[in-house]
C-alpha cells in the first residue's frame, strides 16, 4: 500500500510539474513571440478550442465506457490538468483584457463560469466523500428521503404517546413551535456545507431551554426527542453534501456545451468579419 501511495504520489507531482511548465512556456512564447505575429489570436483561439473539445470528451468517455481508452482515473487526471491549462490559454487568447461586445464578454463569462464550476467540482469531490465518510452517518441520496420521513414519524409518535399514555402539553407545544418543520424538510443546507454547528448548537440551547419546565418522566421523553433530532441533523448533514456532489454536475456539464455552442458561433463571427486569417 505504501508503494502505491508513493508511486501516486510521484505520478501526481510529475504531472503538476509538467503542467506548470506548459503553462510558463506559453506564458513565454506569448510575451516573446506576440509582437512579432499581431494574428497569434486565431492560433490560440484554434488550440483553445480544441482543448475545449478535449475536455468535453472526458464526459462522452464516462457515457461510453467500453471504449478501452485508458481508464477512468486516467481520464479525470488528464482532465483537470488539461483543465488548468486552458485557463492559461484562455487568457493568452483574450490578450490579458476583457473583450469588447456583449456577445464576446458572454463567451468569456461563459468560460469564467465552467472553469470555476470546474475548480468548485474538484474540491468538493476530493473533500466532501472524506467528510461524509468521517460522519460515521452514511445514508444512500435515493434513501435520504425515506430516512427522513421515518425519523418525522418516530418523533410525532413519541410526542403523541406522551407520559403514562398521555400527551405533555410542555413537549407538544415545544415540538410544535421548534421541531415541527424541521422533521419535514431538509434544514440548514449552508450552515451543514460550511461545517457550522450552529444549528445544532441552537437546538440544544433550546432543549435546555425546555428542561427547565419538565418533569421527570418529560425529561426521558425529551433525552429521545433529542437523539431524534440529532439523527435528523447528521441526515441532513449527509443531504447537503451529497446534493452538492450531484447538482454542480447540472451546471458544469450542460455551460460546457454551450460554451462549445458559442465558441463555434465566435469563430464563424470572426471569419466573416475578418475577411482573412492568413
Amino acid at each position: 500500500m505504501a508503494k502505491k501511495e508513493i508511486e501516486l504520489t510521484r505520478r501526481r507531482f510529475g504531472s503538476v510539474l509538467l503542467t506548470t511548465l506548459s503553462i510558463a512556456g506559453l506564458l513565454a512564447a506569448y510575451v516573446i513571440y506576440s509582437p512579432m505575429y499581431p494574428r497569434h489570436a486565431y492560433l490560440s483561439g484554434w488550440a483553445l478550442f480544441a482543448v475545449m473539445l478535449f475536455l468535453t470528451f472526458f464526459n462522452l468517455r464516462k457515457r461510453v465506457p467500453f471504449l478501452r481508452i485508458g481508464s477512468a482515473s486516467f481520464w479525470l487526471q488528464l482532465h483537470l490538468y488539461v483543465g488548468a491549462f486552458s485557463g492559461a490559454l484562455f487568457f493568452v487568447h483574450i490578450g490579458w483584457s476583457w473583450p469588447a461586445g456583449i456577445f464576446h464578454q458572454l463567451l468569456a463569462c461563459c468560460f469564467a463560469v465552467v472553469f470555476l464550476t470546474g475548480v468548485f467540482g474538484l474540491w468538493i469531490s476530493r473533500s466532501f466523500p472524506r467528510m461524509l465518510t468521517d460522519s460515521g452517518y452514511e445514508t444512500p441520496f435515493e434513501r435520504i428521503p425515506y430516512a427522513r420521513s421515518n425519523l418525522r414519524q418516530q418523533a410525532e409518535a413519541l410526542v403523541l404517546a406522551g407520559v403514562d399514555g398521555h400527551t405533555s402539553p410542555v413537549i407538544a407545544e415545544f415540538y410544535a413551535k421548534n421541531l415541527g418543520m424541521f422533521f419535514t424538510r431538509p434544514c440548514n443546507r449552508w450552515a451543514h456545507l460550511r461545517q457550522s454547528r450552529a444549528p445544532q448548537t441552537a437546538h440544544a440551547f433550546q432543549f435546555d431551554e425546555v428542561r427547565r419546565y419538565a418533569r421527570t418522566g418529560e425529561l426521558e421523553m425529551l433525552d429521545q426527542l433529542n437523539d431524534l433530532v440529532g439523527r435528523k441533523h447528521m441526515l441532513d448533514y449527509q443531504y447537503s453534501l451529497q446534493s452538492a456532489l450531484r447538482l454542480w454536475l447540472f451546471a458544469h456539464i450542460p455551460l460546457s456545451y454551450s460554451l462549445l455552442i458559442f465558441s463555434v458561433l465566435h469563430i464563424i463571427i470572426v471569419y466573416a468579419f475578418s475577411g482573412s486569417a492568413t
